[in-house]
């Protein structure tokens, strides 16, 4: 018989203390598994949300805050305050800065769905940002034009070519869809762009509420954020990449915290791996001395019982992969159903459009086999005694035990 039939048997004969012994090893590798591909997905979605937020290296704002638009008592609210051209002329004497591009932002409707309205300068908007990710037509960039989000295109049944009312307050306008954007992030979707004169008529503002700079040196956007600031008090500064930065700082500690947490629950599933191993080498004494009778090494003994408890690590890592897997994927829609954030994703023409949910998760091949081969190691490291015990029993003592 081989060593690994034999194995096999072994653990076959105690399938309920089996079972349970890779359970606490497979309950480790889901506690590490699923924070991993929790975080690892609220990384990547941060990420896309951060850069596709403006595409700029330097976002500049008014520090001050003012009235809202033009409108009536509902949109009364303070809003941020506009910058005047003669702030953009400043910025672009600054040293570093390549490009700026003015843009203003507020909340509207469209036929009856709020929305967020951009208003952009298309050629300087382009020379910052790239432009935007354009699927289906164009750019908006005559008076009267828009760009829609793909998720809110599908949403609302709008196909280019065709003309909607857009309203800001008490101003109502019609558009005619001329372009359809997609960014990836279902709710930065929910958007229209127009020229930057449609929407300063819409609201009512002038100005514009960020003005998006493009470094000639995007590594040195935080210097040139802090030469703004110095050659303009009256404004504040974001850097998306410093903004990026913050955030994988506070997902590595959550994901190290989550990791000791699933450390420690790896050490109790190792813990019952050695007892298990402890009693099956009692029980099996008589076993051991008549291997070792029939000519048996210390080393043949301890490979089998190393390989048993190679098995036991195998299938709790394979398991708690496995069960990390469907609680990564469930996780994020369970959660927004018990917070009340929304049902279940809704499907708009093929695509699924999950803006309310909380995270998707990121699962990469390389997580799931370091948690395997986590799983391996624990179930050898706690074999290495009980094997050892096991291979030092000497055959006439073994044989006499009852």
């Amino acid at each position: 018989m081989s060593l690994w039939s034999l194995a096999f048997r072994n653990l076959r004969r105690r399938r309920l203390r089996t079972s349970l012994t890779a359970s606490g090893i497979a309950i480790g590798i889901g506690m590490m598994f699923v924070p991993l591909s929790l975080t690892s997905g609220m990384e990547a979605q941060a990420r896309t949300m951060i850069r596709g937020l403006t595409g700029a290296d330097i976002v500049v704002y008014n520090a001050s805050r003012i009235g809202g638009f033009r409108g009536d008592a509902s949109d009364s609210m303070l809003g941020p305050a506009t910058l005047s051209t003669s702030t953009l002329a400043a910025l672009a004497a600054i040293p570093g800065v390549y490009a700026a591009a003015p843009q203003l932002s507020f909340s509207g409707y469209m036929e009856g769905r709020r929305i967020t309205i951009y208003g952009v300068e298309p050629a300087s908007y382009g020379a910052v940002t790239g432009g935007l990710n354009i699927v289906e037509g164009r750019l908006a960039s005559q008076s009267g034009e828009a760009v829609l989000g793909r998720t809110l295109a599908e949403l609302m049944n709008v196909a280019v070519g065709r003309e909607v009312e857009i309203s800001a307050g008490q101003a109502k306008r019609a558009f005619t869809i001329v372009g359809i954007f997609e960014t990836g992030v279902s709710f930065q979707e929910y958007a229209a762009y127009m020229t930057l004169s449609d929407a300063q008529e819409l609201s009512g503002m002038e100005g514009a509420t960020q003005i998006l700079v493009k470094c000639e040196d995007p590594s040195m956007a935080r210097d040139v954020a802090d030469a703004i600031s110095s050659a303009i008090p009256q404004v504040r500064t974001m850097v998306p990449t410093a903004q990026l930065q913050q955030a994988s700082q506070v997902l590595s500690s959550l994901t190290m915290f989550f990791a000791t947490i699933g450390l420690v629950a790896l050490c109790a599933g190792a813990l019952g791996t050695v007892n298990t191993m402890m009693m099956s080498i009692f029980e099996r004494t008589r076993e051991i001395g008549i291997l070792k009778s029939l000519g048996a090494g210390s080393g043949d003994v301890m490979k089998v019982f190393l390989a048993e408890s190679l098995v036991i690590g195998a299938l709790g890592g394979a398991v708690g992969v496995a069960a990390g897997l469907i609680i990564s994927y469930a996780f994020p829609t369970f959660s927004s159903m018990l917070l009340g954030l929304g049902g279940p994703p809704t499907r708009l023409g093929g695509r699924v459009a999950s803006g309310l949910q909380l995270v998707a998760p990121a699962v990469s091949p390389l997580n799931a086999l370091i948690c395997l081969m986590l799983g391996l190691l624990v179930g050898v490291s706690a074999g290495l005694y009980p094997a050892w015990q096991a291979s030092r029993m000497k055959p006439v003592e073994a044989l006499r035990h009852v």
